[in-house]
């Protein structure tokens, strides 16, 4: 599958072929911007013990989690060198016939090694495990997920005003499923492994902007076309270059959760935008 990425900055523009960011199982060059220490991302199964739906939930809720803590998680997608996370529920009798629930999460490395292990526990009724859902995943992974994410992420300094270049990404528009906030969320944690500050909408002003926008054609033949835009822009909302992807993937696969797709996405399109904010700084510098 052919993957292109355009980089077009005023009157500049260069074509260059980039990994396949839709393959999960094809590892990119090693590139310190394509290969950050989270980018393998963390796979998580259903929860071994918990009755269904709720080994499912859990393992759904545990990878929100994750990507809430800035890591790259799926309950599907993986690569060769993604983290295995399992969990293994218990339940004991609690007070007034309620159950206490016991997950033990374990996470190994690609080679099998155990890097990390956490628990949870919850005292509830058993209906209420039973279902496994909703406010009940959610209180069981919290308070293992931000341990877990801890393994594999690295962290960026807070941005001081007047100092460095901060960047804003603004939320991805068009993309169906979870893509807008994926995709955000992946492209600001690619930038910050190219040593660019990020800066929230209550932090310092920032010095460009990065706007995505998803564009998908309607299914033929099982497969869809789809186009992402990158679009740097300076503070006024003036825009400076432009970083275009499009590729050909199965129809309706992107509907839902993205997993690691958008780390993926991400990946490849930050050289790109990092070569458009390094060619602006220079053409102003000689301004």
């Amino acid at each position: 599958m052919n993957f292109v990425v355009l980089v077009a900055l005023l009157l500049l523009a260069a074509c260059q072929p980039l990994p396949h960011p839709f393959e999960h199982d094809t590892p990119p060059p090693n590139s310190p911007i394509l290969t950050p220490p989270d980018s393998a991302g963390i796979v998580v199964a259903p929860v071994a013990g918990a009755p269904e739906p709720a080994a499912q939930a859990l393992a759904a809720a545990m990878a929100k989690a994750l990507q809430e803590n800035d890591v790259p998680a799926s309950t599907g997608a993986s690569n060769r060198g993604s983290y295995r996370l399992s969990g293994s529920a218990s339940t004991a009798p609690s007070t007034e016939g309620d159950l206490l629930v016991s997950i033990a999460w374990e996470m190994r490395d690609a080679d099998g090694v155990t890097v990390s292990r956490q628990e949870s526990h919850l005292s509830l009724p058993k209906a209420a495990w039973s279902q496994g859902g909703g406010d009940v995943a959610q209180q069981l992974v919290r308070q293992a997920a931000p341990s877990l994410a801890k393994m594999v992420q690295t962290t960026a300094p807070a941005p001081l005003a007047g100092t460095e270049t901060l960047i804003a990404v603004r939320t991805v528009t068009g993309a169906p499923g979870d893509g807008g906030e994926a995709l955000m969320r992946a492209m600001g944690d690619a930038l910050r492994r190219a040593n660019f500050t990020l800066t929230e909408s209550t932090g310092p002003a920032p010095t460009f902007l990065v706007q995505g926008t998803v564009e998908m054609s309607p299914a033929a033949n099982g497969k869809q076309q789809i186009r992402i835009a990158w679009a740097l822009l300076r503070p006024d909302g003036g825009k400076i270059g432009q970083v275009q992807q499009e590729n050909a993937i199965p129809a309706g696969s992107l509907d839902g959760n993205w997993g690691l797709t958008a780390y993926d996405v991400a990946n490849a399109a930050a050289p790109g935008i990092a070569a458009l904010i390094a060619e602006s700084q220079r053409v102003g510098a000689k301004s």
